[in-house]
């Protein structure tokens, strides 16, 4: 329990510190923008804002709306779970689980179970579909294996909503920050303070994004945010 707490406050502590210079760190290795191409099946969420539960966990409509599109997504992709049963983790929910660093305290996160409701065993085969589906409805979305948070921690995938307006600042940051989605990295903090690539690819871009100011940003110095975004400091531990 000790080193599960180490853990948490270094990671904590990264993402409160002091932004560093926009020449400290080039944009992510491997990862260049391509030319625009709208994904099929990009739709622009509601502005709707109320609170519902679903499946134990809070969530505004608009991530219930984005949720329930993903779903349609994933099931043409030959998807075999239901999403809403699927949560694990809504938004809303300051301080309910510290290995969540603040990304789950306003709205517009998820986090999504990837093990079999029969066996409990992981559902291997499903995973890259329902990351696919939930990042072309509009998430910045990642598998979180065993151990990714701290030892042991479950298996699960994480998501934030794009645009949400009651996104926490650490959500926000794991959307355009220094460890960004749309930087092209995986949204975790680092020890070393050196980003990890995006191990699905490069994020999803939709036109809707980009007039709300969301773009592909792997070409981009670090940190240089969206506006109103946010840019993360990447500092190393001694």
């Amino acid at each position: 329990m000790r080193r599960r707490a180490i853990v948490l406050s270094v990671l904590f502590a990264l993402l409160l510190a002091s932004a560093v210079t926009a020449s400290a760190l080039p944009p992510a290795q491997g990862a260049t923008p391509t030319p625009f191409v709208e994904p099929a099946g990009c739709q622009r969420p509601p502005d709707d804002y109320t609170r519902l539960w679903v499946n134990g966990g809070q969530l505004n409509a608009r991530t219930v709306a984005m949720l329930d599109h993903a779903q349609e997504l994933y099931d043409a992709l030959g998807g075999t779970e239901d999403l809403r049963l699927a949560i694990t983790q809504g938004g809303y929910n300051a301080g309910g689980v510290a290995a969540s660093f603040g990304t789950h305290d306003g709205g517009g996160a998820v986090d999504l179970s990837v093990r079999s409701h029969v066996d409990w065993s992981v559902l291997e085969d499903q995973i890259e579909p329902m990351i696919a589906a939930l990042r072309v409805a509009g998430f910045a979305a990642w598998l979180r294996d065993t151990g990714d948070l701290y030892p042991d921690s479950p298996i699960h995938i994480h998501a934030i909503a794009i645009g949400d307006a009651e996104l926490s600042g650490m959500a926000r940051s794991q959307i355009d920050g220094t460890f960004g989605y749309l930087r092209g990295y995986d949204g975790l903090p680092r020890y070393d303070g050196v980003p990890v690539v995006d191990r699905h690819g490069g994020p999803a871009i939709c036109q809707w994004m980009i007039d709300m100011g969301f773009t592909d940003m792997r070409d981009q110095p670090i940190p240089l945010p969206t506006p109103g975004g946010t840019a993360l400091p990447v500092t190393a531990l001694p």
